[in-house]
């Protein structure tokens, strides 16, 4: 029995971006995520309320993976009664 001959696959072209979309502005989030986004801004802040850094840093590098701004979240003491 003979061997098929195969070819090689042809070589791919890299993505081409035209001049117009390289400088569009990125898509806004979606309702989910921008409600992710807002869910994580409000565990920050929790966080930094407690002095948790680790845990603060943890989505703080969450955020930044998203693009979402890194507003710097006010800390307060918490609330004795």
């Amino acid at each position: 029995m003979a061997a098929r001959k195969t070819t090689p696959p042809e070589p791919q072209e890299p993505d081409v971006v035209e001049e117009d979309q390289a400088e569009a502005e990125p898509p806004k989030p979606t309702a989910v995520e921008a409600a992710y986004v807002a869910a994580l801004q409000r565990e920050r802040e929790g966080y930094t309320r407690y002095d948790r850094k680790d845990r603060a840093a943890a989505v703080e590098a969450e955020l930044k993976r998203l693009g979402a701004p890194l507003e710097r979240a006010v800390t307060r003491p918490p609330e004795t009664a």
